[in-house]
């Protein structure tokens, strides 16, 4: 069966965490990614979390399925190799700060002078226009300037916390995505090629719109607290292990009271419903911690589980890395790699019937593909020799 997005070439100018996944996540849907890389040293991810056997998880993860291609694109003659590259494409992928692309002659206008029909994707950190639309930026700078690091530590006179590192840059991955996808889908239906503009600040906000907007509606923030209420959040077992419950609604209360052997609590006037839960909320905290340190994780599990409570035990990553649901689902997966060996992967977490992807080949080697990729259009052994003599590519 044909991967839904077979056909689509994306020349892929990405670099650390944001652009590289998103076009990860096109290309584990089908599409031939190109990634272009400077001649030296390559893609900065590369070295990131780089271990004493050269596995860098970091890379791996955010690149594989790619081609590599290495051309120095502050020549003419790497500017040139990239526009011609971009007449066959379908896709241009950048997440340098505004203004760079374009100091190359390799901006929007450029590509599409070359090919009308192409789709330009810019990923930023502050977005294109503004003050600081100019200025460097990371997950992290996006996490504090959108108030998630401070909503994440408790709220304004807390301390602020970064939950983790990458939330942003995945997330505004996941948006690069589905700007791009949005884009092909209108050309599809139009024939017009257009620029998708996407950046950390605004998905930040995005992630966090019903707590943003409460507090542009009110004008004051929500205080966020260890547990949201006391039917919402983690309890200690008495195995030290944690629980998580999730009961947001009031046919929860019951539920929950009763397989914590606490039935009395149902009609107590301090708990029966949602309100007087909130109010007397330290109180009836401090009964559920009771109820839950008496018996280990697993029988407790068991019995909310009996009586229909969204629970899980909270876990680590080698719990998730040998569950069964996990699997089940195809969301990590057996993958051979030639330099490694076997691994397990983060498989596909956006799943079609008719058209399903794949997860892409592991990262590949620097420069690996410049020569095939080259050649595919229509440049020459000898001119290639040339280039790679000049310093302007690198590879095989």
């Amino acid at each position: 069966m044909t991967s839904p997005l077979a056909g689509i070439r994306i020349l892929d100018f990405t670099r650390y965490q944001q652009g590289p996944f998103a076009t990860v996540m096109l290309g584990d849907m089908g599409a031939e990614v190109i990634k272009i890389e400077e001649t030296t040293i390559g893609d900065y991810g590369r070295r990131v979390w780089r271990e004493r056997d050269g596995f860098s998880a970091f890379w791996e993860s955010l690149n594989r399925g790619k081609k590599s291609v290495c051309i120095d694109l502050r020549t003419d003659a790497g500017r040139e190799l990239a526009l011609k590259l971009g007449e066959t494409s379908d896709v241009v992928m950048e997440n340098f700060r505004p203004g760079t692309m374009e100091g190359w002659g390799l901006g929007y206008d450029d590509f599409r002078a070359r090919n009308p029909r192409i789709i330009y994707g810019q990923a930023t950190g502050w977005g294109t226009k503004g003050p600081m639309a100019g200025l460097p930026s990371f997950d992290q700078i996006a996490q504090a300037f959108s108030g998630y690091a401070q909503q994440c530590g408790g709220g304004i006179g807390t301390r602020p916390e970064v939950p983790f590192p990458g939330v942003a840059d995945q997330t505004g991955a996941m948006n690069f995505a589905f700007g791009i996808l949005t884009a092909l889908f209108v050309r599809e239906r139009t024939g017009v090629g257009q620029k998708v503009d996407v950046s950390l600040l605004g998905t930040q906000l995005a992630l966090q719109a019903p707590a943003l907007l409460h507090a542009l509606h009110f004008g004051q923030e929500r205080a966020r607290e260890f547990r949201a209420s006391p039917t919402t959040g983690q309890y200690e077992c008495a195995d030290g292990r944690w629980v998580m419950i999730v009961g947001i609604d009031q046919k929860f209360w019951p539920r929950i009271a009763n397989a914590l052997q606490v039935p009395h609590l149902i009609e107590d006037p301090r708990f029966a419903t949602g309100h007087p839960r909130y109010v007397n909320k330290d109180e009836l905290e401090s009964l559920l911690e009771q109820a839950f340190r008496a018996c280990p994780s697993a029988y407790w599990l068991d019995r909310l589980r009996e009586h229909d409570v969204p629970a899980s035990l909270v876990r680590n990553y080698a719990e998730v890395a040998g569950d069964e649901q996990i699997a089940m689902n195809g969301y990590i997966v057996e993958q051979e790699n030639a330099r490694f060996g076997p691994q397990k992967v983060v498989g596909l977490h956006v799943q079609l019937s008719e058209t399903p992807g794949e997860v892409g080949a592991p990262a590949p080697g620097l420069g690996e593909h410049t020569f095939s990729i080259l050649r595919s259009a229509g440049i020459d052994d000898r001119r290639l020799a040339e280039l790679a003599e000049a310093g302007v590519i690198r590879g095989s």
